[in-house]
């Protein structure tokens, strides 16, 4: 009797033991798979010495365990597409990037109304991909701390029918946007739209800079089948032809106009910068207005700018990552600054604020030229 209730006992031990560490990974498994969790979320803690150097092993710690925490470099909505920039607190030009993906649409509900600047928090796991740009498969994000535009115009809204058409062609003549992972990633710009591009060879990237205008010849990849990701024509002899490379205009005097544009003061600058944009070719750049060697010309410059963009305020519209006026030309003369490849626009050096002359234009806001031709 007593050896049948012993077994009975530990039977029904066993059967709990069984059922409890079941549950275990069962609601481990479903916290992976639909998001959940929030308690895990709030355990979000910056730890400055997980971000020194970004190494992948200790930030994949980070992004699994308490969460990683960067801002979003940008959003596009319409193709479930973000990606979150993460820094070196001890070095500001030192940054990676991470595509953001979900297979919850609760989580792909918050990432899509994501801002650029906002700080956020995320938790999941490194997709094991081929992509040399790492895909992170968010299972908890939280917004510490979402970025206030000072801008009350509307959002941006993206061009119809981009990047679709591209899968009806083989080349397009677009703009450098970036260069990532050791040179495996192009990033372009098409339009109004941000598009990768796999290269297989990384020195057809070596000499590129932000800011070339380039020919590309491409296939479509086969996976992810969203958001649409192009590779390039491996049976060319050149998939890359840059048309107009953004270095030989160094150190040449120009005199360019077009409509004025303000990056505002944000994380990654202290005060608002002023530009304008150029039509080159067909292609859009943007060339920031400047002046580092005189202190006082410089503020006289930015003082001068603000005060004809706020006249002129009710013209203003979003032009994506920066604000636009088309109401608003203006002509500046001076001389071109570009130093780096990574360098995120061209700079104009202006000697004072007479290098500067102010044309206003009644221009529709649908006028504002593309960032990219398609060529069938």
């Amino acid at each position: 009797m007593r050896l049948k209730k012993f077994a009975s006992i530990l039977l029904i031990g066993l059967g709990l033991a069984i059922a409890t560490g079941f549950a275990t990974v069962f609601l481990a498994t479903f916290t992976s798979i639909f998001g959940v969790g929030s308690a895990a979320i709030d355990t979000c803690k910056y730890h400055a010495e997980v971000y020194d150097g970004l190494e992948l092993t200790r930030l994949t710690q980070e992004l699994q365990g308490s969460g990683l925490i960067g801002r979003i470099h940008g959003t596009v909505p319409t193709a479930n597409m973000a990606v979150l920039s993460v820094r070196d607190p001890n070095n500001f030009f030192s940054h990676e990037e991470f595509s953001l993906l979900s297979r919850n649409s609760d989580v792909q509900a918050t990432l899509n109304p994501l801002h650029r600047h906002d700080r956020v928090c995320v938790q999941g796991r490194i997709l094991d991909n081929s992509s040399p740009q790492k895909h992170v498969l968010v299972e908890n994000l939280k917004v510490m701390d979402a970025w206030a535009e000072t801008d009350d115009s509307p959002a941006y809204e993206y061009e119809a029918g981009v990047p679709a058409e591209l899968l009806g062609g083989t080349r397009f003549v677009g703009k450098v946007h970036a260069i990532g992972a050791d040179g495996h990633m192009l990033i372009t710009e098409y339009k109004d739209q941000i598009i990768p591009i796999f290269v297989r060879d990384a020195t057809i990237s070596d000499s590129l800079y932000r800011g070339d205008i380039v020919r590309i010849t491409y296939t479509i990849q086969r996976r992810p089948q969203e958001p649409i990701h192009l590779q390039l024509d491996g049976t060319v002899e050149q998939p890359v032809e840059v048309l107009d490379a953004i270095a030989s205009w160094h150190e040449q005097p120009k005199t360019l106009s077009g409509e004025l544009v303000k990056f505002p003061q944000s994380p990654q600058i202290q005060f608002d910068v002023y530009a304008i944009n150029v039509d080159t070719d067909g292609i859009q750049r943007t060339f920031t207005l400047v002046n580092f060697e005189d202190t006082a010309a410089f503020q006289s410059i930015r003082d001068r700018l603000a005060e004809i963009w706020d006249d002129h305020a009710d013209s203003v519209v979003n032009g994506r990552n920066y604000l636009i006026n088309p109401g608003v030309t203006i002509q500046a003369q001076g001389v071109i600054n570009v130093v780096s490849p990574e360098q995120a626009n061209p700079q104009i050096l202006l000697e004072s604020i007479e290098a500067l002359d102010v044309m206003t234009a009644d221009v529709a806001a649908s006028d504002v030229a593309a960032s990219g031709v398609m060529e069938m």
